[in-house]
């Protein structure tokens, strides 16, 4: 793999360096990382950022929600290795001190607004799908008026196995001090699984019995779906089914359906 430092000079306008300064495993494929951009990479919860490699004197690049509060000047991401993929074989093996490329500009609009007080907000993922509601809620933690609660919001995440919930501690944690915050983890292996004692089924199969616990319905609830194509097909028809318009279903794939996964996160 080429330094990212010695990229072609007419790829500097789009692309920084950026160094690995943090690394955490989850799983055997999953592992989120911390970077330090060169410069100040202003975002809003809910996007993501474009990283990636030079290779063969070009960049190989895939798009990656970010994890972190925007208030946070180190960006985190939540990444799964898919084999024979594009880019994530060569993510892989980096580790703290090396180095990588991204797009100077974030994109995204999955939260392009603020979560309404008069509504319960129940955000759906599967896996790394966590991300840009890791980022909301760590941003509700950070910038909440003092002695306001920010919004109702429930976070559903699937996962096959349970080592896959990569923030599980830190969302369990935040559950039990939070009365305004739950958190669903489910399991669909759960007898490959023995030690899980949690929710267990798809999480678009969970998301009946917890819309009906936390009143997602017509104008009182929306819905935020995130990650496996399939899931957020089979939820959305779930909510349309209970009534929720287009305008009370969100949602970002990180893959187009029908296709096998690129990478993407």
């Amino acid at each position: 793999m080429e330094d990212p430092q010695r990229v072609p000079s007419p790829l500097s306008d789009k692309y920084e360096c950026c160094e690995i300064v943090e690394r955490h495993d989850f799983a055997a494929d999953l592992w989120a990382v911390r970077i330090r951009p060169e410069t100040p990479f202003a975002f809003r919860a809910g996007q993501y950022a474009t990283l990636g490699i030079a290779l063969d004197g070009r960049v190989l690049e895939r798009p990656y929600s970010i994890v972190s509060a925007p208030e946070d000047p180190l960006l985190e991401f939540f990444i799964e290795r898919i084999p024979g993929g594009a880019l994530t074989p060569h993510l892989f093996p980096l580790t703290v001190g090396d180095t990588l490329l991204m797009r100077k500009r974030p994109k995204g609009v999955f939260m392009r607004q603020g979560l309404a007080r008069d509504r319960v907000h129940m955000f759906v993922a599967t896996v790394t799908g966590v991300a840009p509601f890791a980022s909301m809620l760590r941003q509700l933690q950070i910038c909440s008026d003092p002695g306001e609660e920010p919004p109702r919001v429930v976070l559903l995440q699937g996962a096959s196995l349970s080592p896959e919930f990569g923030y599980r501690e830190e969302m369990s944690s935040l559950a039990e001090s939070s009365p305004w915050f739950d958190f669903v983890p489910t399991v669909s292996r759960p007898w490959a699984d023995p030690d899980w004692d949690g929710e267990t089924g798809r999480a678009e199969d969970v998301l009946r019995k917890y819309s009906d616990r936390f009143g997602i319905l017509p104008g009182k609830g929306m819905v935020y779906l995130c990650g496996h194509p399939g899931m957020i097909a089979g939820a959305r028809s779930i909510m349309t089914r209970r009534g929720l318009d287009d305008s009370e279903i969100m949602e970002e794939q990180y893959w187009p359906e029908g296709k096998e996964p690129t990478g993407e996160g």
